[in-house]
């Protein structure tokens, strides 16, 4: 079995569910120490946990006891419990790290390019740009956020602009575009210390060609 086959089968066993089929796709596993304690990145983990506790769980205790909406504490009950046993592990898939297992709450589905240029191109504060190909990161970020914050509040009963604040302020988490094609919710200590670069940069790529 060559080394691609192996890590394929290795993340294929980790994550089962993940959407996308990897016969074709390049994965890795990311090799990194239990006692790393992320840190940096406009100051993560202030509580100073190693990864090796994060990654079993994700939703530190000190969120756990602030989470007011019982459908948003389940989502965040139901990622720990994933993670409590073997804990998280990071791969990259095509180069880019995955964080499939680290999701929180709904997942859905963003839009391709054609679609996100029908989106922008119908709202009239961002046409023009669609048309002289000057699209932005925030323009894009705007669609894709709208769309996880609309799907969260409708799950757990409160309005976009509450599902908005929830995602931050009682979770500690931050809206992801996966490789998978969808977007969910990811432990903000994670995203922003796996540096990643992915869903919005392959739209800018395409959408000002």
């Amino acid at each position: 079995m060559n080394r691609m086959i192996e890590e394929q089968v290795r993340f294929k066993m980790k994550y089962p569910d993940y959407p996308l089929s990897l016969e074709k796709l390049d994965t890795e596993t990311c090799i990194v120490s239990d006692s790393d304690i992320p840190s940096g990145s406009g100051g993560i983990n202030g509580e100073r946990y190693t990864y090796g506790q994060l990654r079993h769980q994700p939703i530190i205790p000190e969120l756990m006891r602030n989470i007011t909406n019982s459908q948003l504490k389940h989502y965040a009950e139901e990622c720990n419990s994933r993670n409590s046993q073997e804990g998280f592990c990071m791969f990259k898939v095509e180069g880019e790290y995955c964080f499939w297992g680290l999701r929180v709450g709904p997942v859905v589905r963003t839009p391709s390019t054609s679609e996100m240029k029908q989106i922008l191109l119908k709202n009239p504060k961002t046409a023009q740009a669609v048309k002289e190909h000057r699209v932005t990161a925030a323009m894009i970020r705007a669609v894709t956020y709208d769309l996880l914050r609309e799907e969260l509040g409708r799950c757990c009963g409160i309005s976009k602009e509450e599902a908005g604040l929830a995602i931050g302020n009682q979770l500690d988490c931050a809206p992801h575009e996966d490789g998978s094609g969808y977007i969910f919710m990811v432990p903000n200590w994670a995203h922003k210390w796996f540096r990643h670069d992915g869903y919005v940069s392959k739209m800018l790529s395409e959408m000002n060609q």
